[in-house]
Order: structure tokens, then C-alpha cells, then sequence
């Protein structure tokens, strides 16, 4: 994959990550919050060049959004096209259509639950989610480009997990300035560790999601061993498990271990 559009390593993991954020943040959306979120979603796409460019390069068809919109019946799915370039270019014209004319969210995910909320999720997971983990494999193959999965220091390889947790660049012990002490970081890095861990060996969860996962838990461990750690990041992480702890199967590990990972996220952060 040719890359015209440089970053530097740290500039990549900015954006993963900040992608990531904005995404998440639309995607479990209250209905009611949903198309501000959505706003702030295309806003990201719009501000930021390299996901913009990919977007643009696959943007090649164009789809008659209103009339699909307007012949769909109520019980009706909205069908996405086959192809990735046109899965693309239809998700992303429909959340262009739906933010420009302030489509009415409530008429737009009937059918799709028994609830709102239900049908505003449902709606997300079927119709929005494929174009997000389009981007996400798209920076996926940007790392593997930049050989940063190849780094002793990588936070992209789920192997790795374990030593980039503990890996020492001169910020690996705690400062006397730091709110919260060596114990309760190292509880949580054990926490974090065997949640990893549980779940790579978790079947029922997409590699994709797990790969996703264990970066922002990483990137959050990271925060909070720092002198001033960013909540949003943490939260971001939080969001997360609790989106796979709602995919994984009820009393496996990976609950287990994520719900006490939340806890140990939220005594930090309050």
C-alpha cells in the first residue's frame, strides 16, 4: 500500500488513537446524542487528511441516498453494497446525507429494535460499524508499513502485550509526584495482563476487536503510569471493554477480567 500522506510514529498513534475515541463515541451513542455525535464523527473525517484521502479514494460511486431513505419501508434493513469501495462510498454518503439535512434519528433506526436505544445500536452495529472498521484496518495497514508492529516498543502486537507494559524507557518507575501509587498501577497491569490474555484466547470475539482493544488498554496503562494522566484516554479504553464485554459470552474471563479491569480504571481516574 503506497503511503503519500507521511506521519511520524508518534503522529500515528495520536490519530489511531483520536480516531478511535471519536468513533466509539458515536457508535454507543445515546439516540438522543446520536446525531451531534455523528456531527463530530464526520467532522474528524473531514479535519483529518489521511483518513479524508482514504475515504476520497473509494468515494467513486455515487448513491441516490434520499430515494433509499424515502422507498424504505419500515421493517426494511438498509442494504449495504457488496464491494468495499462501494460499502465505503454508501456509508459515508448516507451519514453526509443524514448530518446535512438533519435527518430526524428516531424515523431513521425504527425497525430495527423493539426499543429506540435498542434500534439506535442496531442501526450503528449493521449500518455504521463496517465503515469504521474499514478505517480502522486502513491505519491497521499503515502500521505495517511504518514496520511499527516490527518495534520492541509497539503497542499493535497483541504478543507484545506483556513487555510493552513493563518495558522501561526511563518513565517505567513512579515519581514521587505521581497521584497514584506504584501497588495500585502494578495490580492494574496484572489485570490488564491476564485480560489480554483472555481475550486472544476468547474465540467469539473478531481479531479486529481484540486487536483494537488491547491497544487502547495499553495506550491507557501507559496514561495512567504518567505524572498527568489524560482521563479521555482512559475512558476511551473503558468504552471499549465494555463493548466487548457485551460481545463476549456470559461468565467467561474475559467479563471476569474486564469488568474488574473497569474498576481498577475507575478507582484511578474517579
Amino acid at each position: 500500500m503506497s503511503q503519500e500522506i507521511q506521519l511520524s510514529e508518534k503522529e500515528y498513534k495520536k490519530l489511531s488513537l483520536n480516531f478511535r475515541k471519536v468513533a466509539s463515541r458515536f457508535l454507543n451513542s445515546d439516540i438522543n446524542e446520536a446525531k451531534d455525535n455523528l456531527d463530530r464523527f464526520l467532522i474528524f473525517i473531514e479535519e483529518c487528511p489521511t483518513i479524508k484521502k482514504f475515504i476520497l479514494n473509494n468515494n467513486n460511486m455515487t448513491f441516490d441516498i434520499e430515494e433509499i431513505l424515502r422507498n424504505r419501508d419500515y421493517n426494511d434493513y438498509i442494504k449495504l453494497p457488496i464491494r468495499t469501495s462501494e460499502e465505503i462510498a454508501f456509508i459515508f454518503q448516507m451519514l453526509n446525507y443524514i448530518s446535512i439535512n438533519n435527518i430526524n434519528y428516531h424515523g431513521l433506526v425504527a425497525g430495527y429494535g423493539r426499543k429506540f436505544q435498542e434500534s439506535c445500536e442496531n442501526f450503528h452495529n449493521q449500518t455504521v460499524k463496517p465503515l469504521v472498521d474499514h478505517i480502522v484496518s486502513y491505519l491497521g495497514e499503515m502500521a505495517i508499513d511504518m514496520e511499527l508492529d516490527k518495534r520492541s516498543t509497539t503497542q499493535f502486537n497483541i504478543g507484545d502485550f506483556r513487555g510493552q507494559l513493563n518495558h522501561a524507557e526511563g518513565q517505567a518507575s513512579i515519581s514521587a509526584n505521581q497521584t497514584y501509587n506504584e501497588n495500585k498501577v502494578e495490580e492494574l497491569k496484572d489485570i490488564a495482563q491476564k485480560f489480554a490474555q483472555a481475550l486472544m484466547e476468547d474465540t467469539s470475539i473478531p481479531d479486529q476487536d481484540k486487536v483494537d482493544t488491547v491497544e487502547l488498554v495499553e495506550a491507557a496503562v501507559q496514561e495512567v503510569e504518567s505524572e498527568k494522566p489524560k482521563k479521555v484516554i482512559v475512558r476511551t479504553a473503558m468504552d471499549q471493554i465494555r463493548t466487548i464485554n457485551e460481545v463476549a459470552g456470559a461468565g467467561t474471563n474475559v467479563i471476569t477480567l474486564g469488568t474488574q479491569l473497569l474498576q481498577m480504571f475507575h478507582s484511578i481516574i474517579g
